[in-house]
């Protein structure tokens, strides 16, 4: 009864099983090294907190299987996604991988075209681009579990919709924002796959400030947690069930064969 007791009491506190990480960062081809060598820093350190397994790669590979997440976090206009980066995410969202995808400001177009490409091609809705302002409210569930209520950007791009999907951080209104999030089930042409992106490179460097790291580790919870649920199952809670029915009953047969032994 207590190893049943532990597990149950396990399965609810451990986070998001443990998984393969892949971080592609374009650092050969990037516009800003420093930011480039900070926010995969960042990454890695906070994935491998979480008991994930980093690789990290110059440029897209040729397959993407046996990663449980992929973080594209290059933002220069000269590494925006092509057609065949495109079609290689959303094959890999259509198998039910999890995925974050970096853009940036109005300086990088080119880029930020490419990443809401991507989420057209995978049925997350035409959206366009905005600047929706610095300062954004952050949108539950990433408003947890390291608490953080509002960020401010340091010069954040945006979009103009949500479209499936649902704002990471926005303005007052709710009417743009710099983040979206698609989660399994909301993307038409990738209902297995999670995907995720924020128009904004800053608030993910080592040097950001306690909101924006903790809206990085929040969202590092959400893409794991999207892909590897942390909750059993209703057919393991069924099997726990089960077995605490079978154990209390083996008790309640051993309680009453003690007592007619002795009597």
């Amino acid at each position: 009864m207590k190893i049943l007791l532990a597990l149950c009491s396990t399965a609810l506190a451990t986070p998001a099983l443990a998984g393969n990480i892949l971080i592609i960062n374009g650092s050969s081809g990037t516009s800003e090294t420093g930011t480039t060598a900070s926010i995969t820093q960042q990454i890695s350190q906070l994935q491998t907190a979480v008991g994930n397994t980093v690789t990290v790669s110059d440029l897209v590979p040729v397959s993407l299987s046996g990663y449980a997440q992929v973080w594209d976090l290059r933002f220069s206009n000269n590494l925006a996604l092509t057609s065949a980066d495109q079609a290689e995410y959303l094959s890999y969202l259509q198998g039910g991988g999890g995925m974050f995808v970096m853009g940036e400001n109005s300086y990088f177009m080119t880029r930020n075209d490419s990443v809401l490409a991507l989420i057209a091609a995978a049925g997350g809705g035409s959206i366009g681009f905005t600047t929706p302002g610095d300062g954004q409210t952050v949108v539950s569930p990433f408003t947890g579990p390291d608490p953080v209520s509002s960020i401010q950007y340091s010069a954040a791009g945006g979009f103009d919709g949500k479209g499936t999907g649902q704002w990471i951080t926005s303005n007052a209104a709710g009417t743009a924002g710099s983040g979206i999030a698609f989660g399994v089930g909301t993307l038409a042409n990738a209902q297995k796959g999670a995907l995720t992106t924020i128009f904004d490179v800053n608030f993910m460097q080592t040097t950001a400030n306690a909101e924006s790291q903790a809206l990085t580790r929040n969202l590092i919870g959400y893409v794991g947690n999207q892909v590897n649920p942390s909750v059993p199952e209703p057919a393991t809670w069924a099997m726990m069930i089960m077995g605490f029915g079978a154990v209390g009953a083996t008790m309640r047969r051993k309680r009453v064969n003690t007592s007619v032994r002795f009597a």
